[in-house]
């Protein structure tokens, strides 16, 4: 009894660890014709692709094509379900590498699902979303009748009205506005029709948050569609002000128990002033990190302000995966996307972690004057934007030279008035004095 015991023991050691370091959440149940979706979170020290995923139907490989993409240390998984019959089937990930607890694992994730008897209202195209600008989702009705799709943000605690992860993404809720109720899109039986959201407002649903669940749903079939918006690369030449980080991404690599530091530029590209700009970090780095200073008082129009950073590493062999924020008051935002590895007895060669931003004088430009604009292509430098054509101050429009020409004008209509006004009273008075008219 004491060995089974032990034995019992000994696999919960060795399970634990997985269960509590990967999270695989896959649905127990699809319709026909339905989206595959899901998600697998953990601290992974490899990345996972489309290669290393596998579909069974009992114990036989079938052929369905993922898609995989990881939206900020999570990986989502979506694959078209269409035409396979019900049965019991399962996905496989190979030789997932991980880390937990200091050390390093190598495992096989599964999980069973089901594809029963009912069939889906619709199936969508992409499962979920990576974009810098306005997107649509693909709708594919699956029915012999009109179905009607109601779409809105998910409202609950995934989302970024509840708080916690979603405060930092959006500083407590979304910067945007979306109705409850959502929109409707009606598919007649078989129709492919897209369905448009935006991110600037110009669109019947309006998105301006960097994380959010998109829900597309029918009485019978619901999606929850993962939205990640990369604001840091959105094209924001109609915005001001406008801030960004130089570099957006450190990738950098620690031995342990030491410290890194690491020098940063937020530039301000925008046409006004910037004050009281906060930086803020993903709790996943905020242990390993501090700034030299977190808060910005003010940042200038066209200039820019070195941030220095300083990594701490752990005492196991780990990665990380994180970002740091610059909020202005107006909710602007810049991100830097940050890897840190940090390995035992690592030694770095010349430069492998430098990040090094030129002058603007070495890229061969200038920094233009106040009220000055450039005349051609701009770069990032250490010292702001640096002009790499020529600066020059706007043509200002001479309205004296039109209120000129206006009095002049009016000068000759009153001569013209004038002219003729005179001319008609001396006729009048020739008339009169005229014999023949009397």
């Amino acid at each position: 009894m004491k060995i089974l015991k032990l034995n019992i023991f000994l696999i919960l050691l060795l399970i634990l660890p997985l269960a509590s370091a990967i999270e695989f959440n896959v649905k127990s149940n699809f319709s026909q014709g339905e989206t595959f979706t899901a998600r697998v979170s953990g601290n992974f020290a490899e990345s996972i692709s489309a290669n290393d995923i596998t579909f069974y139907r009992e114990n036989t490989r079938i052929s369905l094509v993922p898609s995989v993409k990881k939206i900020d240390n999570d990986y989502y998984i979506y694959a078209q379900l269409f035409g396979k019959s019900p049965d019991n089937y399962s996905i496989v990930i190979q030789n997932v590498k991980y880390y937990t607890g200091g050390q390093l694992f190598a495992n096989d994730l599964s999980k069973n699902f089901t594809i029963t008897e009912n069939l889906s209202d619709f199936s969508i195209e992409p499962g979920f979303v990576f974009t810098n600008k306005d997107f649509f989702i693909t709708a594919t009705n699956l029915r012999d009748f009109p179905i009607t799709i109601t779409s809105k943000i998910a409202n609950d605690s995934q989302t970024a009205s509840s708080g916690g992860f979603f405060d930092f993404l959006f500083g407590g809720g979304t910067s945007g506005s979306a109705s409850t109720s959502g929109f409707q899109t009606i598919l007649k039986s078989g129709e492919v029709k897209k369905i448009n959201f935006g991110i600037s407002g110009n669109t019947s649903f309006f998105i301006l948050s960097v994380l959010q669940n998109l829900q597309l749903s029918t009485d019978k079939t619901s999606y929850r569609i993962p939205v990640f918006i990369s604001t840091s690369n959105i094209n924001q030449t109609s915005l001001s002000p406008r801030i960004n980080f130089e570099p957006n991404d450190i990738n950098v690599s620690i031995s342990l128990n030491s410290n890194l530091t690491r020098i940063v530029y937020l530039f301000n590209k925008g046409n006004s002033d910037l004050q009281d700009i906060n930086l803020l970090f993903s709790d996943s780095i905020k242990s390993y990190i501090s700034v030299s200073q977190q808060n910005i008082s003010f940042l200038g129009k066209n200039s820019s302000k070195p941030v220095e950073i300083i990594f701490s590493s752990d005492a196991f062999d780990k990665i990380v995966e994180g970002q740091i924020r610059a909020k202005t008051q107006d909710n602007f935002y810049a991100y830097i996307s940050v890897t840190l590895n940090f390995i035992k007895n690592f030694q770095p060669t010349n430069g492998s972690n430098d990040v090094i931003i030129s002058t603007c004088s070495n890229f061969g430009g200038e920094i233009c004057n106040t009220g000055q604009t450039c005349d051609g292509e701009t770069k990032t430098a250490s010292d702001g934007v640096c002009c790499l054509g020529t600066c020059a101050t706007p043509q200002k429009t001479s309205y004296g030279i039109y209120i000129g020409f206006g009095l002049i004008a009016i000068i000759i209509i009153m001569l013209i008035v004038f002219y003729f006004m005179r001319y008609r009273k001396i006729s009048g008075v020739a008339d009169l004095l005229n014999p023949k008219r009397r």
